[in-house]
């Protein structure tokens, strides 16, 4: 192939145009490549500190499990101890997963101890700090269980319809469906109460919500 026919290859012209415009912009090209290189490492960096964070945030949860489960066996779990170690954790590593578990301990913890305002202060405060964390749904029905604990069963509808609306998929959600129907049928709506248990059976065949879904149904049908 001669010269004139490799010039009048277009292919051959393109390279050729890519190769001058470089030459001509090198600066700038050098510019970018050195800006790949910086993005690229400061990716790497960030991902790196995260998952730091992330042991260093697992490390400390361990110590609060420790401390719940007692200094040895046989001891009684010193839960004012690990409720302090697990409010280190979420204040310590905010951005963590382990942060979010932490936070959702510290409210389970002040549920189980009778201590409803907290409790209800620490879900919300989950939902406010994480309104798209892993454990939203759970944050919800801990919240939906503490209003009802306090009497607030109008409250308890809210929460539990908000999170099925926000988080259609999540796994957990046959339990939020099943808490709204129970609460429906103490508030004396049985026709709501119904539309939730058939909505359960429905989108959860086949297990353990959908069982109890169909003999409440049954049980509301036959009252009326």
């Amino acid at each position: 192939m001669s010269k004139q026919d490799i010039r009048r290859n277009p292919l051959a012209e393109w390279v050729g145009a890519v190769v001058r415009a470089i030459a001509s912009h090198r600066s700038l090209v050098l510019g970018l490549a050195v800006a790949a290189v910086v993005i690229s490492g400061g990716i790497g960096a960030y991902l790196w500190y995260g998952d730091h964070q992330e042991n260093l945030a697992q490390q400390a949860f361990a110590a609060a499990e420790q401390a719940m489960r007692g200094e040895k066996p046989g001891t009684p779990p010193n839960v004012e101890d690990a409720t302090k170690k697990l409010g280190e954790v979420v204040s310590k590593f905010p951005r963590t997963v382990t942060a979010q578990q932490a936070l959702i301990l510290i409210a389970n913890i002040r549920f189980d101890g009778g201590k409803f305002d907290d409790a209800l202060a620490t879900y919300n405060q989950y939902l406010s700090q994480f309104p798209r964390g892993k454990f939203r749904v759970i944050a919800a029905i801990g919240k939906a269980y503490t209003q009802e604990a306090k009497g607030d069963l109008q409250g308890e509808v809210n929460t539990l319809t908000e999170v099925i609306a926000a988080t259609p998929n999540d796994a957990l959600l046959g339990e939020a469906y099943s808490t709204l129907a129970r609460v429906y049928e103490s508030l004396k709506k049985p026709e709501d109460a119904l539309r939730i248990y058939g909505q359960i059976a429905e989108k959860y065949p086949q297990t353990q919500w959908a069982q109890n879904a169909l003999q409440r149904m049954s049980a509301l049908k036959a009252k009326s």
